[in-house]
């Protein structure tokens, strides 16, 4: 049977041991054998507040102090983090930009640009005597009031000098956003004062009611084991399925082409159709095979703690198939499309430029981003991860349009991958040869041109 051969081409390979060795280590990196150490219990009543977790709102009377203060302090050592395309970059702004900044916060808190760049920015407007300022730390303290007690030294003070500063009374909300999405503007986007990361300033201590109601909706909806597999298919999607399998496909595919299986593929009785979805499915099956094993595992831990409670004993199986196969199945496409395309790895490159833009994209949404194009859904916070099953449902129908975007794009450029093959059979495609000779030429040129 082809599907047996393929299958057993791919398993006993080298390149198929390292992948699978890359997956346990990969995923043991991340702790998704350790869930035992983090379980689910029953909120009891009378805990202080805090016990219970927190969550996230968007409330004014909080965002905008904290917000204030992050500001604050990246404004004082003019050390902005932000991310423009996902990356992680440490933006310093010039004179000019800081003078535009200090006008922000001037605004804000409602004392003088000037001081502030002469007293929190240590900019030295032409005085010999100006006073330097560290923000945060021991010298930072937020009052009751919202307020922030920032002490600094002057050069020739004996005794600390103290700067307050807090959020004008008279300034509303609506334009406290806009100014925040200038600051956001002047640091060329992707910081934390853009519009849809301010909530992260808002961190509310959950009631006990709130709290209830998570545990149920857990108990109910997830049957607890699902939480446990949304986690870890939160870390085998973004740190190992969403970029290992393109190798082996690529790998495998550059073997059979240096073999000289290619005359006999294309003269072969076997249809183009059957031998690349039978190559295809016994790729992705390969690659599902370890995931599916360690995702028990993983689960497996933590049945035996919730003993006399109704599990789903499927919920690996669910996200794997649901969750995880589709990014499988788009790396793998992508892998046995481009090496026939071209006959070189180039697969690798393009799906690790996309897995790299998907990973530092979400860096900021690592707590639940289903947006269409992601590579590898993410619902991460950590040790909370299976409390937020709400979340996950609110985000439902979008994950189900982003997994079956990815399906479909698979299974077009397996379409594709069949038109290619048959087109070699008929010898009316030699695009291997001229794209390496394009790649050749564009080689020579540049060592020409360096020469």
């Amino acid at each position: 049977m082809l599907f047996v051969r393929e299958m057993k081409k791919i398993v006993v390979s080298i390149p198929y041991l390292i992948f699978v060795a890359a997956i346990v280590i990969g995923l043991f990196s991340q702790g998704v054998f350790q869930f035992k150490d983090d379980l689910l219990q029953e909120p009891q009543p009378g805990g202080v507040s805090g016990s219970y977790g927190y969550k996230y709102e968007e409330i004014p009377e909080m965002v905008m102090p904290s917000a204030l203060r992050n500001l604050l302090s990246e404004f004082s050592d003019n050390n902005y983090t932000t991310y423009p395309i996902g990356f992680i970059k440490h933006v310093k702004l010039s004179e000019g930009e800081q003078t535009g900044m200090a006008e922000i916060l001037s605004e804000i808190t409602g004392i003088n640009k000037e001081t502030l760049l002469q007293e929190v920015a240590g900019i030295d407007s032409g005085s010999p005597d100006n006073y330097t300022f560290q923000i945060g730390g021991d010298n930072m303290r937020q009052g009751e009031d919202g307020g922030f007690t920032i002490d600094s030294d002057a050069k020739q003070q004996s005794e600390p000098e103290k700067l307050v500063f807090a959020v004008r009374d008279d300034l509303e909300y609506s334009r406290f956003q806009e100014l925040m999405k200038q600051a956001d503007d002047l640091l060329g986007g992707g910081s934390k004062y853009a519009s849809d990361s301010l909530s992260q300033y808002g961190t509310v201590p959950l009631t006990y009611e709130e709290a209830k109601e998570r545990y149920e909706l857990a108990l109910s909806s997830d049957q607890i084991t699902g939480g446990y597999a949304r986690l870890f298919s939160d870390y085998a999607g973004v740190m190992v399925l969403s970029i290992l399998p393109v190798f082996l496909a690529v790998i495998l595919c550059m073997k059979d082409q240096r073999a000289k299986m290619e005359a006999l593929i294309y003269t072969k009785k076997t249809s183009a159709v059957k031998l690349t979805l039978v190559r295809y499915l016994a790729l992705v099956t390969a690659a599902m095979l370890p995931v599916i094993i360690l995702s028990y595992l993983s689960n497996m831990l933590v049945w035996s703690t919730y003993s006399g409670m109704d599990l789903d004993y499927l919920a690996p199986l669910k996200y794997d198939l649901g969750w995880l196969m589709p990014s499988v199945m788009i790396s793998t496409a992508i892998g046995m499309f481009l090496t026939e395309l071209t006959g070189t790895p180039i697969a690798v490159a393009v799906q690790g430029l996309w897995w790299m833009f998907d990973v530092n994209l979400g860096i900021k949404t690592v707590r639940s981003g289903y947006s269409l194009f992601r590579l590898a859904p993410r619902h991460n916070v950590g040790a909370d991860s299976w409390f937020r099953t709400q979340d996950y449902l609110d985000h439902f129908q979008n994950l189900m349009q982003n997994r079956l975007l990815m399906a479909g794009l698979s299974l077009l450029l397996v379409i594709f991958t069949i038109l290619i093959y048959e087109a070699k059979r008929k010898g009316k495609f030699g695009g291997n040869e001229s794209i390496k000779r394009a790649f050749s030429g564009f080689r020579n040129r540049k060592n020409q041109s360096q020469a």
